[in-house]
């Protein structure tokens, strides 16, 4: 009756505009992000060929679809004034999180991390280009003569090892690096944070909102979020009056965000 497709990645919206043909099916395109935008703010692509041929599949996305969901309304005017896609088409359903999970959670991996009484900024997710932290290394560089600050960093990605490698090069023991979790462990984890950090790079130019935010809501402790200046997460924080944010172009915002 019914197909939905999530993009990224963008193929899978070939498959349901398939199934949507081979079975008469309603098809719901979830965009959580706008590629090929993202990628192509970011530097990582360049090839004009590459560019033609996945913004050509992206058009071919939104046509295809019977309604498209996206997490905020930055992303409906996006799509509606700047791609072109019919108003009626376009759904603002934001995204959400089970408070349930995270209101039982006991804070373990503050005993398991050895995190004693130290101030724990968390950040918990994938380590590439998009997320742009070096901020966060140099922040931490700023505040070294904090010694109770901790900016606790979990996850991996592409930039992990090079960020690893600056923080020591640099000398910084307010910096922790720790691999992956798994999502059953996540709430706990949050739970043993004094405050979330959510951090996404200026190139950013498309107004998503990291998902980590509700995570971070759920679980009842501040967010601090180094963001784009057109990210949506500066009006969902205000909003919801959950933390501070600032525009992630300059080292200083998010220290004196940590310092307030």
């Amino acid at each position: 009756d019914a197909v939905l497709a999530y993009s990224p990645p963008l193929p899978l919206a070939r498959v349901g505009a398939r199934v949507r043909r081979v079975y008469s099916a309603r098809f719901v395109l979830n965009a959580q992000d706008l590629f090929p935008q993202n990628a192509i703010d970011l530097g990582v692509l360049r090839s004009r060929l590459l560019i033609r041929f996945f913004s050509a599949m992206e058009r071919r996305a939104y046509r295809s679809a019977d309604a498209i969901v996206v997490h905020s309304r930055g992303n409906r005017e996006v799509l509606i004034n700047e791609r072109a896609v019919p108003a009626e088409k376009v759904h603002v359903v934001h995204n959400w999180v089970d408070v349930e999970r995270f209101s039982i959670s006991q804070g373990t991996y503050r005993a398991h991390f050895g995190l004693s009484d130290r101030f724990v900024i968390l950040f918990a997710g994938v380590m590439g280009p998009s997320q742009g932290l070096h901020l966060v290394i140099e922040a931490a560089n700023r505040l070294r003569h904090k010694p109770k600050l901790l900016f606790l960093l979990v996850g991996d990605g592409t930039e992990r090892r090079r960020l690893q490698e600056e923080a020591k090069g640099r000398g910084l023991t307010n910096v922790m690096f720790r691999p992956f979790i798994s999502a059953e462990q996540y709430p706990d984890l949050v739970a043993s944070a004094n405050a979330g950090l959510v951090c996404l790079s200026s190139e950013n130019k498309t107004p998503v909102v990291p998902a980590k935010i509700l995570g971070y809501m759920a679980a009842g402790i501040p967010v601090i979020a180094a963001v784009q200046s057109n990210s949506d997460a500066h009006i969902l924080i205000a909003e919801s009056r959950c933390g501070l944010s600032a525009v992630s172009d300059k080292p200083g915002n998010l220290v004196t965000m940590i310092e307030n």
